[in-house]
Parts: C-alpha cells; sequence; structure tokens
C-alpha cells in the first residue's frame, strides 16, 4: 500500500499528502473595488463552500502567467491559477462518509497556524490557553445541561405516571412519593380518581381506575408519536446504534439537531408515561450528544472539524450514563467500550470531566429529594458464600439465552415492519400497541408499576419485619410464578416496543426483565435453604444469619440480561458497583456478566445496537470483530469499465454539468486521458457540484470554459480562455492500492484509517474502486455465510441492505418520517 501522487510526469511516481506548507499567491498593486475598476469579482470558497473573500479578476500577473499574451483589454486571470495550497472540501453531503485523514490533517494545520500568529510572552500563552479551552467550555456546558434536563425528565416522567392512578390534594404538581413524603402509613394527601368522584363499589372503582389508567396510556403515547412523526422522527428509538456509526465517520445530519433534541424530551417523557415497555435511560446519550453537537456549532474550531467534533461527541455520551444511572465512571467506559469509534487518550480525561459535571450538577438539584442521584439506589449489609457462585452462574446462562432470543425477537419485528404495510402506520401502531400494553399491564402488579419502581423493589432486601409483597413467606410460590410469566410478558413487550415511533430505551427494560429472572431463581433457593438447612451444599451458612438474599441475584440478574442484549461487560459491572455501592459483590456480578455474555455470543457476535446498524444498512465497521475474508482487490473493486471517469484537461463546464445530471456518483477518479487511464486524482461530486454550479450563475464562466484538474506540469490555456480551476479541491493523493492486494489488508485500512475509498492502479493506471460500502457488504455476507455454517439450525434475520457503493446516492429516511406515516 502507498500514496500516490499523478501529478508529474513519471508513471509511477509516490508521493505523500501534499506539505502542510501553503502557498501564497504574491499580489502586486492596488486591489480596486469594483465600482472604480469595473472589474468582475469571482468568490473564493473556504473548506465549506462557505463565501469568505471576493477577489478581481484582474490582476497583477505572475511570473508563470508571464507566459501568456499580455493583452490587459481582453486579459481574464482566474484566481487560484497555478494552486499548490492543501485539500478544499465542500460540506459533506447527508449520508456520506468523512474524511478522516483530511479532517486530521486540516486539524494539524489549524494548530501549526495558531502557534505561529501567536504573539510571544504572557499574551501567547493566553491565546493559546483560550483556544485550547474551548473544548472544556463545551463539556462543562453539556455536563451542566444534562443535569437540567434529567432532572426535568425524572420528575416530570414520574409525575404523569402517577397521574394515571390520581393526584395530589395538596398540590397537583406533586408525585404520590412528595405527595406522601412525611406519611408512613395511609396517604390521606393521594386522592384516586374513584374517590374523587365518590364511587364506593369495588368493581366499579375497578374499572374506573382500568378506564383512566388506558386512557392516559393511549393520550401520552399519541402524543408522543405524533411529535416524533410530525416534527423529529430522528427522535424515534434509542440512537445509539445511530451514534455508533456518526462516531465512525457517516454524517446524519439533524440526527443531532435542536428539533431531535426537543422532541427527544418531551417524546421520552410521555411514552415512559404512557406504561410501554421503554426506559428513558438508553435515550440520555441520544440527548447528550445533541447537546454536544449544538454547543459545538459556538466555536469554529469544532464546528468546522469533524474529528474533533466526533471527540467532543464521545466524551459527552459519558454524560448521558452518568445522570442516566449515577454513575459517572460507568459513563466513561461506556463512551469507550461501546460508542466511540475513535478513541485518543486525551478523551478519556475530557469524558471523565463531563460525566463529573452532569454527576454533580444531578446531585446538587437533588431531584428525588433523597440525596441519591437515582431513584432505586440500594446497599447491602449481607455478603455471598462461596456455593452461590453456581447459581450467580446459572443465572447467567439463562439471562444470556433470553437476551439472544430478545434481540433476535426485537429485530425480526423491525425488520417486518419495514417490510410490511405497518411503516404507513406508524401513528396506529403506537396506539395499538399502547392499549394493548395497558391492558395487560393493569392486570399484574409487577407489570402496572413502573419499571424504575419495579428494578427497586426487586434489588431491595427484605428486612425481618416485612411479610407481605415479595417478602410474604406464604405466598412465595405465587410471587416466583408471577415474576416468571412477568419476564415473559416484558420480553414480549419490549421486542414489540422497541420498534415503534416514538423515544424509547431498552435498557431499563432489559434490567427489568432480569431482576425478575433473577428474583425468582434467589427465591426458589431460599426456600430449598428454609426447608433443607441440612444440605451439603449450604454448610457454609449460619444459623443465626439470613444466607439468601434474593435482591442481590435480581442485582446479578439484570446484569446479566444487560451484558447478553447489549454485549456490555464492564461497563455493566461498574453501573450495577455504582448503584448498589457494594464492592463485596462485584465478583459475583463479573462472573454472571463473563458467562452471559459468552453464551449469547454463541449464537452471534453483534448485540442490540450492532444488528440494529446491519439491520439498517449504515455503513459500520466494527473496531472490536476480526474479520476473515477471501478474496483479493480485483474481485471486490468496480471496474473502470463500469465507472464514469473525468479528464484532467478535456472537460468544459457544460461537460461537468451535464455528467452531474446524468449520473449520480459520489465522485469521480480524475485521469489524464480515457485512452490512458493514468491516475491523477479523485474529486467527490459535492465539491465538483459546488464549483460547477457558482461557475454556471457566474457572469465570468461560459459553457464552454475549459476545466483544470491537474495539478501537474500541463498545457497552459490560450489567452482568451477563462479557466474553471478545480484543482483546489482534486485529491490529487488518493490512497492506492495494487491489483491483486488482499481484502482483508484493504479491509483494515478503512477500518484503521478511516478512508472512505481506495483506487486500484497498475503501473498508475486506473482499474478500479473500492468504497467503505464494498467492504461492509462484503463483511456481512461473509458473517452471515459463517453463521450458517456454524450454526445452521439458527435463522439469519437480519438481512443485509447495503447496496454498491458506485449506485446512485440516494437519501434514506427515517421509517417514521412524515413523508412515510399513513395515519
Amino acid at each position: 500500500m502507498r500514496r500516490t501522487f499523478h501529478g508529474e510526469t513519471s508513471s509511477t511516481p509516490t508521493h505523500t499528502r501534499t506539505a502542510d506548507t501553503r502557498s501564497t499567491h504574491t499580489r502586486t498593486g492596488t486591489m480596486h473595488s469594483e465600482s472604480e475598476s469595473g472589474s468582475e469579482y469571482v468568490p473564493r470558497f473556504d473548506d465549506y463552500g462557505d463565501e469568505h473573500s471576493v477577489v478581481p479578476l484582474r490582476r497583477m500577473r505572475s511570473s508563470q502567467e508571464a507566459l501568456i499574451p499580455n493583452d490587459e483589454s481582453d486579459m481574464d486571470v482566474i484566481t487560484g491559477w497555478l494552486y499548490n495550497g492543501p485539500l478544499q472540501r465542500a460540506k459533506y453531503e447527508d449520508f456520506s462518509t468523512i474524511d478522516w485523514i483530511y479532517e486530521s490533517t486540516k486539524a494539524r494545520h489549524y494548530k501549526n497556524d495558531l502557534r505561529v500568529q501567536t504573539h510571544v510572552g504572557i499574551k501567547g500563552r493566553l491565546q493559546l490557553l483560550a483556544d485550547s479551552s474551548k473544548s472544556w467550555i463545551v463539556l462543562l456546558a453539556v455536563g451542566v445541561t444534562m443535569g437540567l434536563i434529567a432532572t426535568c425528565i425524572s420528575v416530570s416522567s414520574q409525575w404523569l405516571i402517577d397521574v394515571k392512578g390520581g393526584y395530589c390534594r395538596t398540590g397537583f404538581y406533586l408525585n404520590r412519593r412528595f405527595c406522601c413524603w412525611n406519611t408512613d402509613t395511609v396517604c390521606v394527601d393521594w386522592v384516586t380518581w374513584s374517590e374523587l368522584f365518590r364511587v364506593h363499589w369495588h368493581w366499579l372503582d375497578w374499572l374506573l381506575q382500568f378506564i383512566v389508567f388506558v386512557f392516559d396510556a393511549i393520550l401520552f403515547a399519541g402524543i408522543s408519536t405524533f411529535l416524533v412523526t410530525e416534527y423529529a422522527p430522528y427522535a424515534a428509538g434509542q440512537g445509539i446504534a445511530e451514534i455508533k456509526t456518526i462516531m465512525s465517520g457517516f454524517m446524519m445530519r439533524q440526527f443531532l439537531g435542536v428539533r431531535t433534541l426537543g422532541i427527544k424530551c418531551v417524546g421520552v417523557v410521555l411514552s415512559v408515561a404512557s406504561g410501554l415497555s421503554l426506559g428513558k435511560e438508553g435515550t440520555m446519550v441520544h440527548v447528550a450528544c445533541c447537546c454536544g453537537n449544538i454547543y459545538s456549532r459556538v466555536f469554529k474550531k469544532i464546528k468546522h472539524n469533524e474529528v474533533k467534533r466526533r471527540e467532543l461527541l464521545s466524551a459527552a455520551s459519558a454524560a448521558g450514563i452518568s445522570v442516566a444511572f449515577g454513575a459517572p465512571i460507568a459513563g466513561v467506559l461506556f463512551s469507550l467500550e461501546q460508542v466511540s469509534y475513535y478513541f485518543p487518550a486525551k478523551t478519556m480525561w475530557r469524558s471523565l470531566f463531563c460525566a463529573t459535571a452532569a454527576a454533580v450538577t444531578l446531585k446538587l438539584l437533588n431531584p428525588f429529594r433523597n440525596g441519591k442521584l437515582v431513584s432505586f439506589q440500594v446497599t447491602y449489609d449481607r455478603t455471598w458464600d462461596l456455593f452461590e457462585l453456581w447459581f450467580f452462574v446459572a443465572i447467567g446462562v439463562i439471562c444470556g439465552i433470553i437476551g439472544m432470543l430478545q434481540n433476535r425477537l426485537t429485530l425480526y419485528l423491525m425488520e417486518y415492519r419495514q417490510h410490511s404495510v405497518l411503516k404507513n402506520f406508524a401513528r396506529g401502531e403506537v396506539l395499538v400497541v399502547a392499549l394493548a400494553t395497558a391492558c395487560v399491564s393493569y392486570m399484574s402488579v409487577y407489570l402496572r408499576a413502573d419499571m424504575v419502581t419495579l428494578v427497586s423493589n426487586l434489588f431491595t432486601e427484605c428486612t425481618g419485619q416485612e411479610t407481605d409483597g415479595l417478602c410474604s413467606r406464604g405466598d412465595r410460590t405465587g410471587n416466583v410464578f408471577s415474576l416468571l410469566v412477568t419476564s415473559v410478558l416484558r420480553v414480549l413487550m419490549t421486542s414489540v416496543a422497541c420498534g415503534l415511533a416514538v423515544p424509547a430505551g431498552m435498557f431499563t427494560p432489559s434490567m427489568a426483565t432480569g431482576a425478575s429472572i433473577g428474583r425468582a431463581f434467589g427465591m426458589v433457593v431460599q426456600t430449598l435453604y428454609e426447608n433443607h438447612p441440612t444440605w451439603r451444599l449450604f454448610g457454609a451458612c449460619r444459623p443465626d444469619v439470613p444466607c439468601i438474599t434474593p435482591g442481590v441475584y435480581a442485582l446479578v440478574g439484570a446484569a446479566s440480561m444487560l451484558a447478553s442484549t447489549t454485549r456490555m461487560t464492564v461497563t455493566v459491572v461498574v453501573i450495577m458497583f455504582e448503584l448498589t455501592d457494594a464492592l463485596i459483590y462485584v465478583l459475583p456480578i463479573m462472573l454472571a456478566v463473563t458467562v452471559s455474555k459468552s453464551v449469547a455470543d454463541a449464537f452471534g457476535k453483534d448485540g442490540y445496537f450492532e444488528s440494529i446498524i446491519h439491520l439498517n444498512g449504515y455503513p459500520f465497521l466494527s473496531m472490536d470483530q476480526e474479520y476473515v475474508l477471501h478474496g483479493t482487490s480485483d474481485e471486490l473493486m468496480v471496474r473502470v469499465s463500469e465507472m464514469t471517469v473525468v479528464e484532467a484537461n478535456g472537460e468544459t463546464l457544460e461537460s461537468v454539468l451535464k455528467l452531474l445530471r446524468e449520473s449520480s456518483y459520489s465522485g469521480f477518479p480524475v485521469v489524464k486521458s480515457k485512452s490512458s487511464l493514468v491516475l491523477v486524482g479523485y474529486i467527490s461530486r459535492s465539491d465538483m457540484a459546488m464549483v460547477a454550479e457558482r461557475a454556471r450563475v457566474s457572469s465570468v464562466y461560459s459553457n464552454a470554459s475549459p476545466c483544470c484538474f491537474s495539478r501537474g506540469n500541463i498545457e497552459l490555456p490560450m489567452a482568451h480562455a477563462q479557466i474553471l480551476d478545480f484543482r483546489p479541491w482534486v485529491d490529487a493523493t488518493p490512497i492506492t492500492i495494487s491489483h491483486g492486494t488482499d481484502v482483508n489488508l484493504v479491509a483494515e485500512m478503512f477500518r484503521e484509517l478511516g478512508v472512505r475509498y481506495v483506487l486500484v492502479v497498475h503501473h498508475g493506471a486506473l482499474l478500479g474502486i473500492i468504497t467503505k460500502k464494498d467492504i461492509v457488504r462484503t463483511v456481512r455476507l461473509h458473517s452471515r455465510n459463517q453463521a450458517r455454517s456454524e450454526m445452521p439450525y439458527v435463522p439469519v434475520w437480519l438481512s443485509s441492505m447495503v447496496r454498491q457503493t458506485h449506485e446512485p446516492v440516494q437519501h434514506r429516511l427515517p421509517v417514521f418520517s412524515s413523508e412515510s406515516r399513513g395515519l
């Protein structure tokens, strides 16, 4: 592999990218205004296609231009002639991939220029300090904002959940917990709807509460899906899969915008309050990244560099987990383990800073009035015995299988939804699911309770004074059966709800399912110990101390279920540790998480987020998986005979405009001539379209104006020709490989270097092109075939929807956009 430069006369030259030094055209004489000289002005564009200065067409000529006959009355000199500066770019198109190498080089140029321009002494140091503090200001703003947003979401969602059952007499704005804050027995200030209407018959009381419960569920879900489908389709779902794709270099405009942020915050409150089997914790990551993207627009240093922006988004994502679980350390690990594609060492420190700022803000606001960061933080004062490790392993195996089945069922329903008539009735589907969920949930106390309260109760230990509910010994068998039924129904409802057109998170539902399984398992073990305390298995238990703690089993089950669905390991362990403050239970959790992930990996390496990426066809190459592909670049590339190329000096403005109208390719290789196919460079469609369109509307150029794409030694044009210079936007040093290169090496180049394309050449002659989507398609086909060969009895539900990369560029709309709704 090598980088090549094709501007020289040699047929197989090698060169690195353009040097960092920028050549500056020396202008002599005085620049007159348009009114003074009568000269027309041509805009000069920066790296993003924005006008930032104007340069007159008539100016003093350089020594190279002296070769052209001097006829000032007829001579037009094109700005940028003999350009030899760094590569320029227009704005990236939507659903395109950034150039990591170009963006990194641009960041280095900015830093070098800043150091050169700053003054020596205290003033210069202050300028450098002010520039470096921009990233920290953004992260501080993200942390503080996330603390405020998390407080508002938690308080408002809990109030709407409680409103389905009644209201507070002393203050309608208070939820049930705050209304009954100082009450230890019966809360007289909380009024149910049946009490409001003075209903005394038991069956009518039950019916009225049921009707209000179902009506509120449908109302909240309906408002949430209306806001999403009408104003912000990108607010649907959890958003972590799309964030992973964006971190890898993919452009999804409006996904992290202001409208998406607002609808996401309001919609997640309504969807959680509706009773759908969804959580708000997972959506916090999307909200945090939206805040990071919005605040980064304040500083041009970050706004105009996609790599710098992604570094900040990686750090901002840590704040989402920090406020969701009250776990700032887990937020940093989540950013490293799950979200980040490019994670330099400095990003870890920034992630910790942002997560800490968010946690401190949440602590100061104290939304739960308990001094804790979340409402279900619990502590344990009992230890565990060595024989319990076998039970923890069993929980890991069970949750690993159930988590895998939940992922498969969820993705199967998502795929079915995309290819069926349901995609045209997104709002109606949400209403029907909300109605069914409310009717089923009201019949069970474990399903009717909100999942945060359920998880908190399942984690809590039973004291000696508690004799009812989960701590009832007489009804322990019924509780175990109810918890198991709850787990099954929770898996089904979560699988259906995760693909709806509402903001949705799956962290809490997965934890609720695992906690139910673990609690039921712990209660069974507790019953065995109480009935057979002399068994050799329980020989380590002391008779005067409770031996089995079902709440710990619920904690282990929640961690195992979350690990099997997301394939996270260290992050899950740290989340559970920060929730419980119990270091003694780290080993059981680590063991169960390891077993659960291993069992789930036996049926497929992809977790929930990676599977959604594959389902939606996003161009994402995982940094965690190793690919063993077969073939060479010749088999993978799109051959030059199937491509459209551009001649370096044989095109006119008319031919370029015609090329852009008739083809929709995302880029065009530049060759010396179509007969020799000697490679000169590569220009993207967006850059070519920007320059050609602005030249078309300018009075300086005509359709017959020749176009120049080559930076090498070219034949100078005629004196009266008005040359349209594309050279600042031509990548004269594209990454090239020789024909016959192993496809594994090509895949590694795309994954490690973050390139968008590589050109296949032979002795300087273009043979074809390989783009990122070609590699993604090959990797997914290989993964599908490998899965079928290893486990032929497991159906492959996820279809590969990645199209040929040299196909026309098509903008993918979200499934639940306003253009696709039918109700």
